[in-house]
């Protein structure tokens, strides 16, 4: 499940391997791509893959100059 990277700390989780319940700021980071700046997301009791999120590109941030 992909995962809004700027609000997904505050989310509510559930593991469906171990049953684990938390908030999105109690999950691990596993890997991390930085050619495509997604990282997953893992349960911090048995380390499986909950959810991935992307860092906003680019051409998503509004910078002014």
């Amino acid at each position: 499940m992909q995962v809004d990277y700027n609000t997904y700390k505050a989310q509510d989780f559930k593991c469906k391997d171990c049953g684990w319940q938390g908030k999105g700021e109690q999950l691990d980071n596993g890997d991390f791509s930085a050619l495509h700046s997604i990282g997953d997301l893992e349960c911090p009791k048995c380390n499986h893959l909950i959810a991935f999120w992307q860092a906003p590109l680019k051409d998503d941030i509004n910078i002014e100059e």
